[in-house]
């Protein structure tokens, strides 16, 4: 079934998300309208030691909750790749420098109703430094780090359901990053 664009009228627009409405005709010439929110799109990156990963514990406001999930963010207006995106938001959110990143794919977290775009990826050869945390939010997470096994077994016990960071844990775990 193909769907052909009627026309959009811009809802709202807010700090880094538009909302519109759109128009369309069905492929059986009914004509619908749907809701989307417009986003940049952005990184994660899965922190990868020998036989753990870092993870962060942060407050996600719009679950009213605190979140256990890998260090991630928006692309940023004039940032050359998501790769130097991912570097800053390690950085930023956790204090990790990483020697290599390995990629592992994109996925899109919502598509019934928001176009944004998340490249995932695994930080390897890390080194320590001082935590550059951009926003409350970040200032008030909790850097952790565990093994492997156990963020799998947090998977499995709901204790962690962060869309990406599942994602990302089960790509490394399933040997599908590449580096690039």
């Amino acid at each position: 079934m193909s769907f052909r664009l009627l026309g959009l009228r811009n809802v709202g627009r807010g700090r880094i998300l538009t909302y519109q409405r759109l128009h369309l005709r069905t492929g059986e010439g009914t004509t619908v309208v749907r809701d989307v929110i417009r986003h940049r799109g952005g990184v994660g990156v899965l922190p990868v030691w020998e036989d753990e990963v870092t993870l962060i514990s942060q407050y996600r406001v719009a679950v009213g909750e605190d979140v256990l999930e890998i260090p991630a963010g928006k692309l940023e207006e004039g940032e050359a790749s998501p790769r130097e995106a991912a570097s800053r938001e390690l950085w930023e959110e956790t204090g990790l420098r990483a020697g290599r990143l390995v990629d592992l794919g994109e996925i899109l977290p919502s598509p019934g109703y928001t176009d944004e775009r998340i490249r995932l990826f695994a930080a390897q050869d890390l080194v320590w430094g001082e935590r550059s945390p951009d926003g409350a939010e970040e200032r008030e997470a909790r850097v952790i780090t565990v093994k492997t096994s156990h963020a799998i077994e947090m998977i499995e016990s709901g204790r962690i359901r962060d869309a990406k960071t599942v994602v990302a844990l089960l790509r490394w775990m399933a040997g599908m990053g590449s580096v690039a």
